[in-house]
């Protein structure tokens, strides 16, 4: 994506900057927000989840000094807590999955944030209901054609209006 580089930027500026805050991540990948954000704040704690123990193994790598929780599963799976977080980050992940699909997962996450804690989400969005409508009509087309079953892994990127 063509402007990846300041959207990692700006969203580890968004962040909490005070010494010992707890991060949450959902979906993180290689955290390449965090080679943006722990020159910042090199004592955050925080917390990934992703599906794949490939991106965790290179994260763990990558920042192997900090303080990093990484956990192996769904972010709609894994337990969050309660008031265990100063802000949740998702980057470029939540854009798979529709409004009834994450409106539990937002709810669970609303519960693990302090009470000023806060949900930082930087994605893609298709600019109308519509156009989100049209495409995940479309993928249940692919996934009928190619005998993709709901429980499959599958990866179909798809932005949230």
């Amino acid at each position: 994506m063509e402007s990846a580089r300041e959207f990692y930027k700006y969203t580890a500026k968004c962040l909490p900057m005070h010494s010992g805050c707890r991060v949450i991540d959902l979906g993180c990948g290689t955290e390449l927000e965090l080679d943006e954000y722990f020159p910042l704040n090199p004592s955050a704690k925080v917390t990934g989840i992703d599906l794949a123990s490939g991106m965790l193994n290179r994260l763990r790598e990558k920042h192997s000094d900090k303080k990093l929780t990484l956990i192996l599963g769904s972010y709609f799976d894994v337990p969050f807590g309660i008031e265990q977080f100063d802000a949740a980050v998702s980057v470029e992940s939540l854009h798979h999955f529709t409004a009834d699909e994450k409106r539990p997962l937002y709810q669970k996450l609303q519960k693990s944030l302090k009470t000023d804690g806060f949900f930082i989400l930087t994605d893609y969005f298709f600019l109308s209901d519509e156009e989100e409508v049209f495409h995940r009509e479309e993928l249940l087309c692919l996934k009928a054609e190619q005998d993709i079953k709901d429980n499959e892994l599958y990866h179909f990127n798809e932005p949230v209006s």
